[in-house]
């Protein structure tokens, strides 16, 4: 290299313009630039060796490595800015962004905050009721959590390789044998972490992608490449033989990056093998230094706006993926190009500004300097401020839900009511959480059968209900009827549970046996119109448990909420009489996606029991009625809990007319 790893780096600046302008281009123009959320990925290069350079110079100097320093640095220098960006995100979420999405937002506000972002992250990419959630707008918290999580471990792995490296040369006094030790140790733990990372991350992205995607321990191995390559020995010879070997380096390095942001193909699992392409680039071009020939790619070391947007590379970072989000909401339409290249001016302009006013004054100032304890403080107040405030603005929201029961509610009719005065229920900000108990027995985890049973253990009337989700939100309606009518009532309800025997509806089997061996009167079954499950799975279950006797009586699908729909009630501030007008016309509601129970059921020749009036008349159907919004999500359109309360009547009067 050029220069020492303790110099300022210039092509590092480089690399840092590359990575976020690779982000950045990804947000605004995916499919243009399909692979660049790989940006993240140089950056844990580049971190992973600028902290191991600094801490392994630390560990073999006088003083050694003093965590709570390193720490303190870290903080003073990257949380008083990410605080204000989170702290500015939430006046825009209440702001801007409509009230359904409030709780979730602030939830992930708090996770940011925190520093814990990418492991909500990791448990939403696998929680079934999470797939339509709202854009999270600190999703791109998330590799700043994990760089956070990286900077606590690090330190502390690093103490414990010189700690036993110290141990085995106590018996010596020379500085020299000490330090070689102390780099052997700190190198055979680094590879240990890259190794088993790198391994982890490879059979993760097989098994569970979505959790690969964001977990610290998939990601750990990408900063290990970049802190190796602080033990591979440095080119400073400036013959043109080596000059060679470095420019091609340099070259191989940026032309892997450019090409896996310009030609990754879209979908392609990732981090797994894919990651090499972008880690091994960044360590190319890293390991190489800046070639200070015009033939190089680091001649662009010499391009001011380049190294100046590594510069404000941090701040763009934080400033721009809430722009993209929040945009759309307070135009009232698509991004286009022009408000595209708009939020590119402005995520500039703030990283500029906030460098100014925040980042600079607080890294660099005397007075956070001057003691370790010191550089906590703002990092400290701006982590409370966050986290107090999203948190109040959470408990604020579930205390100002109207307090309404069911009971409280007029009766469903035929015709479908004009709406009356006061608010909805439940409110628009409560909306996605109006659940009750319809997933207190669900098999998310495929790992089933899950059964619970609901009313008095002696009833005369004993029923079940099987099925996916669309099934479980006509538990509270259904729990209601049975607690009314003295029935006795047992679920069987999982993810792709409306297809029972598929190997995809955890413990099928099990399920199935037990509903035979019920011997119930009578076995509600249905399934979601846009369910994933195949038609012919949902029929050969229904088949297989007429074949064995099984009273089964079909329940149709409740009408698609469309995003129209949805995003027409958000709108409506909580008025009723607005709310009240957001409707679906029939052929968006019932005939663009078909109810498979009708299907099925006229392929078996199964009457099934339909409540599409309740919703539906001649020409649309409804979102609100009686003032009740009827769905929490859109597009898997589950009915609310206190909507699926006012079924209880005519669900138990379906049911009765049913029974033998």
């Amino acid at each position: 290299m050029a220069k020492s790893t303790s110099s300022f780096r210039l092509d590092l600046q480089v690399l840092r313009a590359v990575a976020v302008g690779a982000v950045l281009l990804y947000h605004l123009w995916p499919a243009r630039f399909p692979g660049g959320f790989i940006g993240v990925d140089v950056f844990f290069v580049i971190s992973g060796f600028l902290i191991t350079s600094h801490l392994l110079r630390s560990a073999t100097g006088e003083s050694g490595i003093k965590v709570f320093a390193f720490w303190g640095n870290r903080a003073r220098r990257l949380l008083p800015l990410a605080c204000v960006a989170l702290l500015a995100t939430i006046a825009a979420i209440f702001v801007f962004l409509s009230e359904s999405t409030w709780k979730l937002l602030l939830r992930n506000v708090i996770a940011s905050g925190l520093y814990v972002q990418n492991w909500l992250l990791a448990s939403d990419s696998v929680d079934y009721l999470a797939r339509d959630q709202a854009p999270v707008i600190t999703q791109h918290f998330w590799s700043l959590s994990v760089e956070e999580q990286f900077y606590i471990a690090w330190p502390l792995i690093m103490l414990a390789a010189c700690a036993i490296a110290l141990r085995s040369t106590k018996s010596s006094t020379d500085i020299a044998v000490r330090n070689r030790a102390i780099r052997r140790n700190t190198f055979i733990a680094l590879a240990i972490v890259f190794v088993a990372s790198l391994v982890y991350s490879l059979w993760m992205t097989e098994a569970q992608p979505g959790v690969a995607y964001f977990a610290t321990t998939t990601r750990a191995w990408e900063f290990a490449a970049g802190a190796l390559l602080v033990f591979v020995p440095s080119i400073v010879r400036a013959t043109s033989a080596w000059l060679a070997v470095r420019t091609a380096a340099s070259w191989a390095g940026f032309v892997m990056i450019v090409a896996t942001v310009a030609l990754l193909p879209d979908g392609t699992p990732f981090p797994g093998v894919a990651a090499l392409l972008p880690v091994v680039g960044a360590a190319l071009f890293i390991w190489a230094g800046d070639v200070e020939r015009v033939y190089a790619p680091t001649v662009l070391t010499r391009v001011r706006p380049v190294t100046w947007l590594g510069d404000i590379s941090y701040g763009v970072y934080l400033w721009h993926w809430p722009l993209v989000v929040i945009l759309p909401f307070a135009l009232g339409q698509p991004l286009t190009t022009a408000t595209k290249i708009g939020i590119v001016a402005a995520s500039l302009l703030l990283a500029v500004l906030s460098k100014a006013a925040i980042e600079d004054p607080f890294r660099y100032g005397r007075f956070w300097k001057s003691a370790t304890r010191r550089s906590f403080y703002p990092a400290l107040a701006g982590m409370v401020a966050v986290t107090a405030i999203a948190g109040f603005g959470i408990v604020s929201i579930e205390r100002a839900a109207p307090a309404t029961a069911v009971s409280d509610i007029p009766p469903l009719g035929s015709d479908i009511p004009s709406p009356s005065d006061g608010p909805l229920t439940p409110s628009i900000a409560n909306r996605g959480d109006d659940r009750d108990n319809m997933y207190d027995c669900f098999d998310f985890d495929k790992s089933g059968p899950y059964v619970c049973s609901y009313g008095p253990e002696n009833s005369d009337v004993s029923i079940a209900i099987a099925g996916d989700s669309h099934a479980a939100h006509l538990l509270p309606g259904l729990i209601l009827a049975a607690e009314q009518q003295g029935w006795r009532l047992t679920t069987y309800v999982g993810m792709n549970c409306d297809a029972g025997l598929s190997a995809d509806c955890g413990g099928g089997q099990d399920s199935f046996d037990q509903i035979v061996a019920g011997d119930y009167d009578l076995v509600l079954v249905t399934s979601y119109r846009g369910s994933a499950s195949p038609i012919d799975g949902v029929e050969d279950y229904w088949s297989a448990l007429i074949a064995e006797g099984v009273p089964i009586v079909p329940v149709a699908d409740v009408p698609f909420d469309t995003q129209a729909a949805y995003t027409c009630v958000d709108a409506s501030g909580g008025d009723a009489s607005v709310a009240s007008k957001c409707t679906m016309s029939v052929d968006q509601a019932l005939d663009d996606v078909p109810d498979r129970v009708a299907t099925v059921s006229e392929r078996l020749g199964l009457d099934f029991v339909d409540i599409t009036d309740i919703f539906c008349d001649d020409s649309v159907c409804q979102t609100v009625i009686n003032n009740v919004i009827v769905y929490q999500d859109t597009p898997s359109s589950h009915l609310t809990a206190t909507f699926s309360g006012l079924l209880a009547p005519r669900l138990a009067s379906e049911i009765a007319a049913l029974l033998p």
